[in-house]
């Protein structure tokens, strides 16, 4: 009995792999929202920061970290949040951070480092769950939170990547993480077959059965999302649009959907709890028969 018992939650961490778990930040109100600075190896850093109208100190909060384009700064990605801040109705803290030369080149991982400290400094003074960090961006944002998904696996639960291609690395990369990647069939920028790389890479971490994922004719005003079979809490989805390299796709009837897909993804990535309980139900009721 003891044998099935352990084998039980066994059964359990892999199906709900992330039970809230509170930062050591709660219970303390150390932090407001606004721009702050750190320095990593001699260089100051910059980065935004957006905490709930409402906070609670004792209310662990999802982090959402926003990476901005080329050329692009924190302050274009604040206060929207490429559209989750609105869906999010302040249930999570936000950072949007400065890239050096407006840009995620990650020379020799700095920015990973720079990531780290965020990380860490926000755990420790506001009410992180340390199960529900995720990472966005487009372009060279998109490629930072692909490099920060190969990386960082065991801090990122998951990472939306909007037109994005492997410009800031890939360090690692051994281990599955939930991945959403949207993309034009016609991007002018980074080739959708960039696009199709990143995501095949975590189609095979994840665990992910082959299947066939179409795509929407160039200027048709439409996007096709595909979802495919994976190993249970590591979903990947594949959005490709009929578009070219935009961070806000739409649909030719004007519905601007990519905030809404990304932040229903980042909720379905840590899984459905009950869902979960009722299939460890089912597979303890066949436990006695497991060698």
């Amino acid at each position: 009995m003891q044998q099935i018992f352990s084998i039980a939650l066994g059964l359990l961490a892999a199906i709900v792999p992330t039970i809230s778990a509170a930062s050591a930040g709660c219970g303390k109100s150390s932090m407001s929202s606004g721009t702050k600075s750190m320095t990593i190896n001699g260089k100051n850093r910059q980065y935004i920061v957006q905490v709930p109208a409402n906070y609670n100190s004792n209310t662990p909060y999802k982090l959402i970290f926003g990476y901005h384009w080329r050329d692009g700064t924190m302050n274009n990605v604040a206060p929207g949040y490429y559209g989750l801040r609105d869906l999010a109705k302040e249930t999570a803290i936000f950072i949007a951070p400065q890239g050096i030369g407006n840009g995620w080149a990650n020379n020799g991982g700095e920015d990973v480092t720079f990531t780290d400290q965020m990380v860490d400094t926000i755990k420790n003074s506001l009410c992180v769950d340390e199960k529900q960090i995720f990472a966005t961006g487009w372009s060279y944002g998109g490629a930072m939170s692909y490099s920060l998904a190969c990386s960082r696996p065991n801090v990122f639960r998951a990472v939306a990547v909007i037109s994005g291609a492997q410009l800031s690395g890939c360090s690692g990369g051994n281990t599955p993480v939930p991945y959403l990647g949207i993309h034009g069939v016609v991007d002018s920028v980074l080739n959708i077959n960039l696009g199709r790389q990143l995501r095949d890479k975590f189609l095979q971490l994840n665990g992910c059965q082959s299947k066939n994922a179409p795509e929407p004719g160039a200027g048709s005003g439409t996007h096709i999302k595909t979802t495919y079979s994976c190993r249970a809490g590591y979903p990947v989805w594949w959005i490709a649009h009929s578009g070219d390299h935009v961070p806000d796709p739409r649909d030719s009837n004007g519905q601007y959907w990519a905030p809404g897909e990304t932040w229903s993804f980042f909720t379905q990535a840590i899984g459905n709890t009950a869902s979960a309980a009722n299939l460890l139900d089912e597979r303890n009721s066949t436990l006695p028969l497991v060698d």
